[in-house]
């Protein structure tokens, strides 16, 4: 399992930062809120998916599109979470 230091942690803020104002708002919530507090298989599993594209990631959020990945589905339910907050 990769373990995740502080410096990777800030490579993580900054790739969350998106093209996509709807996006950078739900994710800017859910990076303040929740994700200090991720376990490292969760990061993993945050870090792949943010390497799709925006509509897809926001897609997979709102349950627009059924999510093929099941390792993130505890993450974008976090995600959820935090949005309604």
């Amino acid at each position: 399992m990769q373990h995740f230091d502080d410096n990777a942690k800030r490579r993580i803020r900054w790739s969350a930062r998106r093209g996509l104002l709807e996006l950078d708002i739900i994710l800017g919530r859910f990076m303040t809120q929740v994700f200090d507090h991720l376990s490292d298989s969760e990061l993993a599993a945050f870090v792949a998916l943010m390497d799709l594209p925006d509509p897809e990631i926001l897609a997979l959020i709102n349950k627009a599109e059924e999510c093929a990945y099941p390792e993130f589905e505890p993450v974008l339910e976090k995600i959820r979470q935090a949005e309604r907050l």
